[in-house]
């Protein structure tokens, strides 16, 4: 159900050949997939950055937006070709933060190649002091540190040669969002009867005002979810069990309630709506830190002045704390499940430093009990 996004990034001088083997790589993959783009940096440039500059800054400035444009694509799963100069660690640093499937290329011509070409005649302009900012030239650029593929494109290979060097590339995904979608399939696959609403959600319920919108973060089998939208909610629901979620679309197609199989820590179109309400359950504690600090960072964006958030989490003082192998901090795989274990005060202090007024918050017994187990759970509700 989900196309993971990919980002060629194709960098280098001018007159390096970026468009000419951008172009035959897009070609290519087309054979194969329906999902790829090619964003050229003369047509980005005229689209993205208008009339801007040719500082280092605004420079910076315009390959930032190009990045940025490139992650909304690969977000929704697209396979994204960019060709563009763009000579900056920062700009690459970026990339390879944010793109979950990142492919660096860097097709390294050297000066001489480059002035026999220069289709653009920006060498022969600037030799006659026709034109200056030139990177590479008059203007210092940073070359790629650690590119993924280097291509000598000085005439040695072909087109296609240099294309299947890039295709011979195996792609990684640097995200984790699939650790456990087997596990929680299968989880879930066991489970044929939709179960009755959690305690917290019934705790929550007489604080939700009807026709307002809620979004779900892990919203598992849907229990939750359906139970806000029998209280006459708009419900956002969203988790990354495939088999889970698709089952859900299909028994509740319509309505005011839409189920979707994404990653609820970036996805950029969850993210681009506001919402009166988001609600947390055992989902905090599905991810790192890192992940935490985005999650927490993008519901404050989307909660409208006033709006709540409802958190559930597992603590450092569950039974199940320590066991299994150690994976970061306060994070173990036991029994083939990740579980990262929540301390209540830093939770609240990150909640508020990111601009969260902290309306409730307690650690307890009888919060979340499952078969003859009792853990403490946390119970917070924070409001924007």
């Amino acid at each position: 159900m989900k196309q993971s996004g990919v980002l060629y990034w194709i960098t280098g001088l001018s007159g390096a050949g970026k468009t000419t083997i951008g172009n035959r790589l897009y070609y290519e993959l087309r054979k194969q997939k329906d999902n790829v783009v090619l964003l050229d940096g003369d047509i980005l440039k005229k689209i993205v950055a208008g009339n801007s500059g040719y500082t280092e800054e605004e420079r910076k400035k315009r390959a930032i937006q190009y990045a940025m444009l490139c992650k909304m694509l690969t977000d929704q799963g697209m396979v994204v070709i960019c060709c563009t100069i763009a000579m900056y660690d920062v700009v690459r640093d970026w990339n390879r933060k944010n793109n979950k499937g990142y492919v660096e290329i860097f097709l390294d011509v050297d000066m001489d190649t480059l002035k026999v070409r220069d289709q653009k005649e920006l060498y022969t302009k600037i030799e006659k002091g026709e034109v200056k900012n030139v990177l590479g030239v008059d203007m210092h650029a940073e070359f790629p540190k650690k590119p993924d593929i280097i291509i000598q494109n000085d005439g040695r290979y072909t087109i296609k040669e240099c294309v299947d060097i890039i295709l011979k590339y195996k792609v990684v995904c640097s995200s984790d969002f699939d650790r456990d979608t087997t596990y929680w399939n299968t989880y879930y696959g066991n489970k044929h009867a939709m179960e009755s609403p959690s305690l917290f959600a019934l705790e929550i319920g007489e604080q939700l005002k009807k026709s307002c919108t809620i979004l779900d973060l892990g919203c598992g089998n849907g229990r939750d979810s359906l139970y806000f939208y029998k209280l006459g909610l708009n419900v956002t629901a969203i988790d990354a069990s495939d088999s889970v979620i698709h089952m859900l679309q299909e028994r509740y197609n319509g309505g005011n309630i839409c189920f979707i199989c994404d990653d609820f820590v970036c996805s950029s179109m969850i993210y681009a709506g506001q919402y009166d309400y988001c609600y947390s359950r055992f989902s905090l504690h599905a991810i790192n830190e890192e992940q935490e600090s985005e999650v927490l960072a993008n519901v404050y964006k989307v909660l409208k002045n006033g709006g709540k958030f409802f958190i559930e989490v597992r603590s450092i003082n569950d039974d199940l704390y320590g066991k299994g192998k150690k994976v970061g901090n306060n994070a173990y795989i036991y029994e083939g499940h990740f579980r990262r274990f929540i301390k209540r005060e830093e939770l609240e202090q990150k909640l508020t430093s990111i601009g969260f007024l902290i309306e409730y918050s307690k650690e307890q017994n009888g919060f979340a009990p499952f078969g003859e187990t009792d853990p403490p759970i946390i119970r917070m509700i924070a409001k924007k």
